[in-house]
């Protein structure tokens, strides 16, 4: 039997090749359309992964679903409700080149069982309560008139009423040239019914299917707070056929698929039809709201007393090449976490993670600095510290850890997505500081560092973050902002690295161990002068010795410190965060007997440089007093 796509007249765009009055459009087979498969030839007759969702079981090739074949695969059966069906579209142009347009309607009505292009409702996905909105592509491409337009926007306004998280499958084609600028204002209509539904504090979820292009991807689709994107889907504003001729190339999709949108950042993740399901039961379940007021009376642990230890020994220890990293923390300390990708700006900086998990019984936004290796920076201690870029610049090589624009950009992201849907936020610190680069500085470094401050000092929900290694001067800062600040008992939160002072204070990199000790950068020292609010101990010889109780110790904490905070109103949360900061600090007892004693050290150590300079000078002004002493 010869081999047949769905939907051959769609391939590129919303129009039919051939005249829609001339050429006969029967109800679809699906049971007799496919035998063999397109892509690998293996046999498909049987195959009942095929006959449920339209995925070749050898290659995995993803064919087109029809909508309701769709909602029927991945709704909880029996569940579905549909809305609005019987609302079709009228012809508000009168717009007719070879065939008029009610006509084109009629026939995609008669062959698609659909009355538009839109299927709308309400049904459970693992159980959760959900708006479902489903694109279907063989309906005039999948493109967005009058209609489509209007039952998207009162969907998401029902299910913003209803307190109902949004599920849109999108599959479009091109634009509905028909109905003219009438249709192309859809796109703002959308937009406006997708910015209510974010500022109710509920999520939408798009999965993008092949083709996904034109105004559905440039609406509400990209308004989505979370992107899934199918293997080898063609995702992008311009039709396959469009970039083909624009480009003059044919091999421009592979530049436009799902894998690539990706890679720079447009995309969270991407997932087969066949773990759709799983994956979208599982973010639903962690959107779902409710579980904070289930929170009964804790006992209050007993909190860590710290001990002091020398400054040099915890520079070493919190930057141990073993020393156990976010990607060993998370899957430890959070359940069922889905890693979230990409700033939306074209990148996807893998050295900031970002997800969804649950802590104990809270749902939780994550962000984790994951201190990247480069392949000459895996051995432990002094040696992990004194490479090329220590030779040239007198401290640790900020580029093989620093945090870069996209990096901030994506920890922006996910902070705001927390405050949007009441997600305590866990941040978790481990970097030398920003990256150092020409082309970071002409990205905007410095603004993507403020903004970074600005958004973590006004987002309203608990926010808690742990230094869990080295916590480098304004990039560690930028991330803890927070309103409670823990550090791990070995690690540091220092303004500049020692090398770095060593080098332009005293000129001599060797005496870094020395400005680390003035540099008072110790979790004790943080904790003494009131900047970390609470210690966690580490198990003996350091967290590298058995990071399992380290996580342990770790999610201990973090359950007791969200379970107070979420007990507090968000609001009076983020104006103690804000006065927090704005009087840290301050003049008082505390604060000048520590800054007595980094002078004191400080004047110390410059004495001694100036007197190996230049000498031990005269009697009179080395023991003689003057008059006026």
């Amino acid at each position: 039997m010869t081999i047949k796509p769905l939907y051959p007249d769609f391939n590129e765009g919303s129009e039919p090749d051939e005249d829609p009055e001339i050429k006969e459009h029967p109800p679809v087979d699906l049971e007799g359309e496919f035998s063999n498969c397109l892509i690998c030839g293996s046999n498909l007759e049987g195959s009942e992964q095929f006959q449920r969702l339209r995925v070749c079981l050898n290659c995995g090739f993803h064919y087109n679903i029809p909508a309701r074949m769709r909602i029927e695969a991945l709704i909880d059966p029996g569940t579905f409700i549909e809305s609005h069906r019987w609302i079709s579209s009228i012809d508000p142009l009168v717009f007719s080149p070879r065939v008029s347009y009610q006509v084109r309607v009629l026939n995609d009505q008669v062959r698609t069982g659909l009355s538009e292009a839109a299927v709308t409702g309400v049904g459970n996905i693992g159980g959760t309560p959900c708006a479902i909105i489903a694109i279907e592509f063989g309906f005039l491409g999948g493109s967005m008139g009058l209609v489509v337009g209007e039952k998207v926007a009162r969907m998401i306004e029902e299910s913003a009423r209803q307190r109902l998280p949004v599920v849109t499958f999108a599959n479009s084609g091109g634009a509905r040239l028909q109905e003219g600028l009438l249709s192309l204002t859809q796109m703002a209509k959308t937009v406006v019914a997708s910015k209510s539904l974010r500022e109710h504090g509920l999520p939408m979820i798009t999965v993008l299917a092949n083709p996904s292009s034109g105004q559905i991807l440039s609406s509400f689709a990209s308004m989505s707070d979370i992107r899934i994107g199918e293997p080898g889907a063609h995702i992008a504003f311009a039709s396959l056929g469009t970039l083909r001729e624009v480009e003059e190339t044919p091999y421009v999709g592979e530049h436009a698929n799902a894998e690539t949108m990706l890679s720079h950042g447009h995309l969270d993740m991407v997932v087969s039809r066949l773990e759709q399901r799983d994956q979208l039961a599982l973010m639903l379940g962690l959107f779902e709201k409710g579980l904070k007021s289930d929170v009964g009376p804790r006992r209050r642990s007993i909190q860590y007393r710290p001990t002091r230890h020398d400054a040099w020994e915890s520079v070493r220890l919190s930057r141990r090449s073993d020393r156990p990293k976010a990607s060993n923390y998370i899957p430890l300390v959070f359940r069922n976490f889905v890693e979230l990708h990409g700033d939306r700006y074209g990148a996807d900086d893998a050295g900031v993670t970002i997800g969804i998990g649950h802590l104990g019984i809270f749902p939780v936004m994550v962000i984790a600095h994951e201190r990247l290796s480069t392949g000459d920076d895996d051995v432990p201690g002094d040696d992990a510290i004194t490479k090329s870029f220590t030779e040239r610049f007198g401290y640790a090589d900020l580029n093989r850890g620093g945090i870069g624009v996209s990096g901030f950009r994506k920890a922006r992201r996910a902070a705001t997505m927390a405050g949007d849907f009441g997600f305590p936020l866990v941040v978790m610190i481990d970097t030398p500081g920003p990256k150092l680069a020409v082309a970071e500085e002409l990205n905007g470094l410095a603004s993507e560092i403020a903004e970074m401050i600005n958004v973590m000092l006004g987002i309203e929900t608990p926010v808690v973050s742990v230094v869990v290694g080295e916590g480098g001067s304004e990039a560690a800062l930028a991330f803890s902002v927070a309103d409670r600040l823990l550090m791990m008992e070995n690690t540091i939160f220092t303004p500049i690295s020692p090398e770095a002072g060593a080098a332009t204070e005293l000129r001599d990199r060797a005496r870094a161990p020395e400005v680390a000790r003035s540099l008072r950068l110790t979790s004790y020292d943080a904790y003494y002068m009131g900047i970390a609010d609470r210690l966690i101990a580490e198990p003996e010889g350091g967290a590298n010795q058995n990071p399992t109780g380290a996580a342990r110790a770790l999610r201990q904490v973090l359950i007791s410190e969200i379970g107070q905070l979420s007990k507090r109103n968000p609001r009076v949360l983020a104006r103690q965060r804000r006065r927090r900061f704005r009087h840290i600090g301050e003049y008082s007892p505390q604060f000048r007997a520590a800054v007595r004693s980094e002078l004191s050290s400080w004047t110390a150590a410059v004495g001694d440089r100036m007197r190996r300079v230049f000498g031990g000078g005269s009697q009179r002004e080395t023991d003689e007093p003057t008059t006026e002493e």
